[in-house]
Order: structure tokens, then sequence, then C-alpha cells
């Protein structure tokens, strides 16, 4: 590898890597390029010909801003006497300068970088006779992304601010302002500061990054509430998301270091192992059908340790198919107390609120050749719960084909003695129910022993024209029993 130093006549030599470390422990300009990696891969240069080439002399330039943060404008003069014609190379990365299928020389004398690293800036000039001279520096531009932090906050006003992203950032110092007028600067040594407040109401507080040489970086600000008692983390979501998993979705405004725990049935709360610290977050949990799991969150620090957070818990659906309804069946929830409401969609569409004494229902209403699918959700204080979806083959008696079953697509009740009646026929040994209704799902007919057809009149009155709709129960000879739903046209 090799390193650059600015020489006195303003070029670049080679020199040594012990020499460097001597160099280092007096120049925190030093200290800057070797703490990043990217600067300090920046500095190799193959094929270096800033000097030391045959014929070419030393030339000199003034830079002005060598150090600063993105986007930065450095601006370069030529300080050697009598040379002229002078051009530069703003990102010399080594080989013949002259070379104009690499390099593009420019006679402006300001640049601006818009990504960070280290450059090498080049100035080709001519002396007074005519001989080619070269001179290089190099100028450090610094990414100035904003720090993040946290902000632990503990009773009677008492903070502890540490920085997260350092390891991205790097920054030699950061600036903190509590937003109570108070400063204070921490370095890269000492990555938290603790502050007592003499007041509880919200504070905005401010972290600014500092690189060392240039003092430029980004900038983040946050309001923090000192009320401990309001700042509890919350497990908003908990959905099932097949046999085996379910996913939390947890908020987590001030992000505390929080602790996963989970309870068994009626058993005590263990925890998981896992450890959550962002503001929003979601985790995936492993989970058993038969079994109930509940989870909340406690705080790892010690000083809101009582902080914990609702509980939320697993719930499930069942689904009992039977010949000509399904069953659903909810299972009670572990708390009920905290259940504010519950419903029951199917395929995607609200269909049944459930309570406490009502964990049961029948579904006769199914599309042939379809599934239907049912799930659970449940709102509690503060938070909601999703079951397992459970999706189920239609009752078959809705689907059998009825075979030596006749039902008339239309009919005209004009009394001229051709089809005035809807009438259903079938097998002698079966039993026909049927129930019509018109298209607001109000029944206008239903057949017994002594009416066995509907005449097309409402309470002795003509039925408008229009579409019925109908519903033939049908019991056969071995006591199955098949359902058929339909429509049909009263025409007059």
């Amino acid at each position: 590898m090799q390193f650059w130093e600015k020489s006195y006549s303003g070029s670049v030599s080679l020199f040594q890597p012990l020499l460097l470390l001597k160099k280092a422990k007096r120049s925190s300009l030093f200290c800057l390029f070797l703490g990043s990696t990217a600067l300090a891969s920046a500095q190799q240069i193959a094929d270096n010909q800033c000097d030391n080439q045959p014929g070419v002399g030393s030339g000199g330039m003034r830079i002005t801003d060598p150090v600063g943060c993105i986007p930065q404008t450095v601006k370069v003069a030529n300080n050697q006497i009598g040379s002229t014609k002078s051009r530069y190379i703003y990102d010399y990365k080594g080989g013949n300068p002259n070379n104009s299928q690499v390099y593009k020389t420019d006679t402006v004398t300001s640049f601006t970088y818009t990504k960070p690293g280290l450059y090498i800036i080049m100035q080709l000039s001519e002396s007074a006779f005519g001989q080619p001279l070269r001179s290089c520096q190099r100028v450090t531009i610094q990414d100035p992304i904003p720090p993040t932090f946290r902000v632990l906050p503990c009773e009677n006003g008492k903070v502890t601010l540490t920085i997260s992203n350092h390891d991205l950032t790097q920054y030699e110092e950061y600036v903190i302002e509590w937003g109570d007028g108070n400063v204070a600067i921490i370095n890269r040594l000492n990555l938290s500061a603790q502050y007592q407040y003499k007041d509880l109401s919200p504070k905005q507080i401010s972290v600014q990054g500092r690189h060392s040489v240039s003092k430029c970086g980004g900038k983040s600000a946050r309001t923090v509430s000192l009320e401990i008692g309001t700042q509890s983390a919350v497990l908003s979501k908990l959905e099932v998301l097949d046999a085996n998993t379910a996913e939390l979705t947890i908020s987590n405004p001030n992000l505390f270091d929080l602790e996963l725990y989970r309870q068994d049935g009626a058993g005590q709360f263990q925890t998981t192992g896992k450890v959550l610290k962002n503001a929003d977050e979601k985790t995936k949990v492993a989970i058993d059908t038969t079994k109930l799991f509940c989870y909340k969150l406690k705080p790892r620090d010690s000083c809101i340790a009582s902080l914990e957070s609702n509980v939320l818990c697993v719930s499930y659906l069942i689904a009992t198919p039977d010949i000509s309804h399904n069953t659903i069946a909810v299972e009670p929830y572990r708390y009920p107390s905290e259940i504010t409401k519950m419903r029951v969609f199917r395929n995607n569409s609200p269909w049944w609120t459930p309570n406490f004494t009502d964990l049961f229902r029948e579904d006769n209403q199914a599309e042939c050749g379809k599934k239907t699918c049912y799930r659970l959700q449940l709102e509690t204080r503060n938070g909601t719960v999703l079951s397992n979806t459970v999706c189920i083959d239609p009752p078959p008696a809705l689907c059998v084909t009825l075979t030596n079953v006749y039902v008339p697509d239309a009919f005209t009740p004009n009394g001229d003695g051709v089809n005035d009646f809807f009438e259903v026929k079938g097998e002698a040994t079966s039993e026909i129910q049927v129930l019509i209704y018109d298209r607001w799902g109000t029944p206008v007919f239903q057949n017994s022993i002594n009416v066995r057809h509907w005449n097309g009149t409402v309470n002795g009155h003509p039925a408008p024209s229009g579409a019925y709709f109908y519903r033939i129960s049908v019991t056969d000879k071995i006591g199955r029993n098949f359902v058929k739903r339909g429509s049909f046209a009263l025409l007059r």
C-alpha cells in the first residue's frame, strides 16, 4: 500500500507505513483518515504518477476547504510562480494523467463532490520554459449521515441518551441539545450521556454529529415524553399466519429495549429470549393450535421495569362440515374481560358477531365449486387478534344434482290455463319443501300438505312481474337431505 503526504512544495511524496504512524500521533487529520475504512482504501493508488516522473517538474497549488461534508465544493488556485496552462483532474486514481480516454482535464478552478471518500486532485501545468509540471493534493469528503439515538427516561426526570448508529456514522463527537437550553458534547469513546431534567414536560432532544476537522455532520431530533407512566410499549396486533406461526406487531415509541414473554395456557409468563428495540416492529413467533399462547413485553432496564405492555393471546376458529351446513365455533379467549368486540368474517366480509354465550353458528350459504373461508377478529382494549383462516368445502347437500326433480324457470299466472302455477315435481318417494322469496329476501310462499304450488299471489293480491328466488329442500327415500337454490321469472 502506498500512502500520501503533502510536501512543503505542494506535491505528494511516498513514505513508509512506520512514518505514517509517527505522523499520525501528531496529526488529528491522519487519525481521521485512518478511522474510516473507506477513506483508507482510497489512499491506495496503483501506478502513481504524481511526482518523480522523468522530465516532469513539481508544480504547486492551493486548495480551499479540502475537508468537508457532501456536497462539498473545493476551489483550487495555482501558486507556482511562473507556471501557466493549469488544468486539473479532480479524481485522480493513478496511471497516465495525459490519457484522454481515462481522464478529462478541466480548467475550471472549482469542483463539487457529491459522494464521500478520499480524493486526489492533480494539477497539470507548464513552466516558463515549457517543462510539464505536476502537483497533487488530497481532499477528504465526509458523509453527514444524521445520527440516530435512543433516550431512556426514568423516574424524576432522569434520562440516558445513547447513540445507536455510530458504526455507520463514525463521528468523532456528538453535540446534544437537551431541549431546555443546555448542551452536552460526547465523543466516540463514550457514546452515552445522562441528564437530569427539572420538570417532566415533553422535550425535543436533538443530536448533531461532528467530524473533528470539518466540524460538519448530520443532525436529528425527536420529542421525548418524560412521563414514564404513559410510555408503555403496545402489542397492537397478533395475527395467526398458519398452524405453526403467528406474527406480533409492536409499537415502541420510546425505543426501549423490550423482552418478549410468553404464557402457555394458565401457566406463568416465561421469556422467549427475543429482544425488540425499534419504534415499529414485527416479529414472528411459534405457536401450536392445541395450546393458547399469550404474549407481553417487558422493558429490560430496571428503572422502567414496571412498564409492561398489554397482553394478546392467540385465538382459533374451528369449522366442522355437515351434510347440509358448516358449523363454525369460536374458542373462548384466555382473558375475556379484555375483549371489546368479536367478528367472524366469511370470504373477507363481516358475517357474524359472536358473544360469550353464542360461540357457535351454522352456515348453510355457500357457492358450489368454491371453498368458503372464515376468520375471527377480536378487538381488545389495546390491540387486535386475528385467528387462523379456515377454508372449507360447501355442504354436500347444497351442491348435489337433484335428479328426477323438476323446477320451472318461469311461469305465467294469467288464467289462460297454461303454466299458471309455479310447481316443483319430483319422485313420489321424495319429500319436497319449497320456499319462495322476492328480491329483497322477503318470503312470499311456502308449500304445505294442502298447498303444493304457488299461484303468483301474495296475501290474495297478484305479485308483480320479475325475478323470484327459491330454496328447495328434498329428502330422498333413504333419508338424505339435499338443498337446491335458484331463481325463476314471473311473467304476466
